[in-house]
């Protein structure tokens, strides 16, 4: 007990981190959600006076009781109260409207991509029918490259009359959520402008604060280009000093990650700390001002602040500019607290402001990584002890690297499927080289004001950076250097982290009980395990997978796979990746055949449960189709076939009517290489016949579990 009162936020973010997960679990109306926080508020009230007013020995637990399912219920009702989606001001209240416009204000600045701009708006206006009305919500708007475009900056007000559509979820079994990515910061909606649909208003509104930051940043941006830092070398500088990683491509991505070292590209408690030092000897003068004892610390966690502006507030960022203003205030009023604590006061100050941030990756990577070096690095820094300075350095490395990489490699590994192998040998190398690097920027943007000085750090960074881009290849091209397809599911993740914690006090407290948990871990996590490798073995599944404007059919059995595709996919099976990497590493494929659906006879595959015919026919586990293309053409016979499954694809030319009578009682698929059109007109002849049917492009791919 007298531990725990050492860190009273880690025992108040417990249960506020209950009550956020409770609310995504069983989310419900506003209405209820404001009773029943009321309730236990009245009710953590009655705790309080029962407790103080009967002082009985057996009562002690009241407090505690009520104090928990206090913060329950608040993180319940923050994250309510967060989703926009169910504030009476949401601009989608408004929707069937006529004659709508929206204004909105751009709260980042656009990104370019390859044939469009990408910017989030804050929709804050909307005129129906002439009047006026204030609403709130966000979306994430793509528009056609032009020069109004490209003039716009944050802050900018634009009008467009463009409806918002809500962000599609998955159109493929195991694909990656986008939607949900985009929730976590109350994004629902996006649209897409094309050239002419939205004007600028020509106001600039937003925070000041912000705009400074950014101006910033952009001036940096092009400081870096002005002294000839481009390309890669510019890519990996942008990101390194300032968290600007819309430029790293994704060759560098990969190689960063395969190796281990991508968090070195990110923003986080190395660079924020670099600058806190900064601020610290800079604003050293003021320690002795007894009459400015509190404009010291002030400038300080205001330089923390603005860099954390300049750098996206991304959660790595706004975890570690917390805990440094904690630990200003901290010293400032000379008390001390355990990283623990501070860690977890950030954390429940995050978490309250925006609840939904608990499901962001980079807040449970960022918090995961430091409560790991926390809790384990300094138990592991004993098992080796050396006075060698040299030695000690580079086992204090290592240690910090161990330490962060327990506690996120099961939630690497969930989300990620991969482990980079030599990640230690990277950090030792990558590391150290990051750091010389941040140095070196800071002494380039105060030199970059004088064009030789400019020149020469310059040259030095390039140098650094080719350095640091060329050792993350080399350890990433190693052979052996990832684990691909490696899969979790969300128990077995919960589950291993039991096992950690519990060897973990096991070995600390060298206590019989920590190994009763152990076991029990191991036992559950090979109970999954072969639940897993049962249900995976038994799987006999035909997936009409929803690619745009492409033709991809995929028969599962077991571990192979074998996919029907159009030529286009077939010259580069590699498109589909982003689409049905994660549906096969869950279903733990092992070999996948393919075969062109414009060959006639489709070709070999290792399926003993398919066969393929000519003219797009096939027959799965007894069950018959056909893919039916633009080029197929029927027999005037009028000879009807059993058929299960009709697949229309590119457009077929064919009538719903003429094919209801060729194959009666079959399910007819229009796949995503058909256009919206075609689709909907099939949609609506399919209803009015009475027809079995499914738009793959509109409603995402069709699954079909064939016992």
């Amino acid at each position: 007990m007298k531990t725990w009162t050492r860190f009273p936020f880690v025992r108040l973010l417990f249960p506020l981190l209950a009550g956020i997960v409770l609310y995504g679990l069983f989310p419900v109306i506003p209405g209820a959600g404001i009773v029943s926080l009321s309730i236990v508020t009245s009710l953590f009230l009655i705790f309080i006076l029962v407790s103080t007013k009967v002082k009985v020995y057996r009562f002690r637990w009241t407090f505690g009781f009520g104090l928990n399912a206090f913060f329950v219920c608040l993180g319940y009702f923050l994250s309510l109260i967060h989703n926009e989606q169910t504030h009476a001001a949401h601009f989608m209240g408004y929707t069937g409207k006529s004659r709508m416009v929206y204004s909105a204000v751009l709260t980042e600045e656009p990104a370019e991509r390859e044939n469009s701009y990408k910017f989030p708006v804050e929709v804050n206006g909307l005129f129906v029918d002439g009047k006026y009305f204030v609403v709130k919500g966000n979306v994430l708007a793509y528009a056609q490259k032009d020069a109004l475009v490209a003039s716009l900056v944050y802050g900018s007000e634009i009008l467009f009359s463009v409806s918002p559509e809500p962000v599609r979820k998955p159109s493929n079994p195991g694909e990656f959520n986008y939607a949900r990515y985009l929730a976590v910061n109350n994004v629902f909606h996006q649209v897409y402008f094309a050239k002419g649909s939205f004007t600028c208003t020509g106001n600039i509104e937003g925070y000041w604060l912000k705009k400074l930051a950014l101006k910033a940043r952009n001036r940096l941006l092009v400081t870096l280009k002005q002294y000839g830092i481009v390309g890669r070398e510019f890519a990996v500088a942008a990101a390194l000093l300032i968290g600007y990683d819309d430029l790293l491509d994704a060759s560098q991505r990969q190689e960063y990650a395969g190796a281990g070292v991508v968090h070195i590209l990110c923003v986080s408690g190395l660079h924020v700390g670099i600058v806190f030092l900064i601020a610290d000897f800079l604003f050293y003068f003021l320690r002795k001002q007894k009459k400015a004892v509190w404009l010291r610390p002030l400038l300080i966690i205001l330089v923390i602040w603005l860099y954390a502006l300049i750098t996206g507030l991304a959660p790595s960022v706004l975890r570690a500019s917390l805990m440094f203003s904690l630990i200003t205030i901290g010293k400032s009023l000379n008390r001390q607290s355990h990283t623990f604590n501070t860690l977890a006061a950030s954390a429940f100050i995050l978490l309250v402001i925006n609840p939904a941030m608990l499901y962001d990756l980079g807040f449970q990577l960022s918090y995961g990584a430091v409560a790991g070096i926390v809790a384990f690095q300094p138990h592991i820094r004993l098992i080796f002890i050396t006075r060698n300075k040299v030695t000690s350095y580079i086992w204090g490395m290592i240690n910090v690297s161990i330490a962060a990489q327990l506690l996120v490699t099961p939630i690497s590994i969930y989300y990620f499927h991969q482990f980079p192998n030599y990640f230690l040998m990277a950090n030792l190398i990558a590391i150290p080289l990051s750091g010389v690097l941040i140095y070196s920027g800071v002494i380039f943007i105060f030199l970059s004001f004088i064009p030789l000085l400019g020149k020469i750090s310059a040259s030095i960074m390039i140098l650094q950076i080719k350095l640091l881009n060329s050792t993350v290849a080399f350890i990433e091209g190693l052979p052996g250097a990832v684990s691909h397809n490696l899969y979790l599911t969300p128990f077995s993740t919960i589950v291993l982290y039991l096992l950690l914690f519990s060897c973990f006090f096991g070995i600390l407290n060298r206590k019989r009980f920590w190994l009763y948990p152990a076991l029990a871990a191991c036992l559950m996590l090979a109970a999954d395990y072969s639940f897993v490798n049962i249900e995976r073995s038994g799987r006999q599944r035909l997936v009409v997978h929803s690619i745009k404007k492409q033709s991809a059919i995929s028969f599962t059995s077991g571990r192979n796979q074998h996919m029907m595709v159009d030529s286009v996919v077939m010259s580069d099976p590699s498109m589909l990746n982003y689409s049905l990497s994660g549906s096969r590493i869950q279903s733990g494929v092992k070999e996948i055949s393919y075969s062109n659906l414009g060959n006639g006879r489709l070709g070999l595959q290792k399926l003993p449960e398919l066969k393929i015919y000519s003219n797009g026919f096939f027959e799965y586990n007894g069950r018959r189709g056909v893919v039916l293309s633009r080029s197929t053409v029927l027999p005037d016979s009028g000879k009807q076939l059993k058929l299960d499954l009709v697949i229309l694809t590119g457009n077929t030319r064919l009538e719903l009517q003429n094919l209801k009578d060729y194959f009666p009682g079959a399910r007819f698929i229009a796949d995503a290489s058909n256009s919206l059109r075609k689709c909907k007109f099939w949609a609506q002849e399919a209803q009015k016949s009475g027809l079995l049917f499914y738009s793959v492009r509109e409603s995402g791919a069709w699954v079909w579990d064939v016992q």
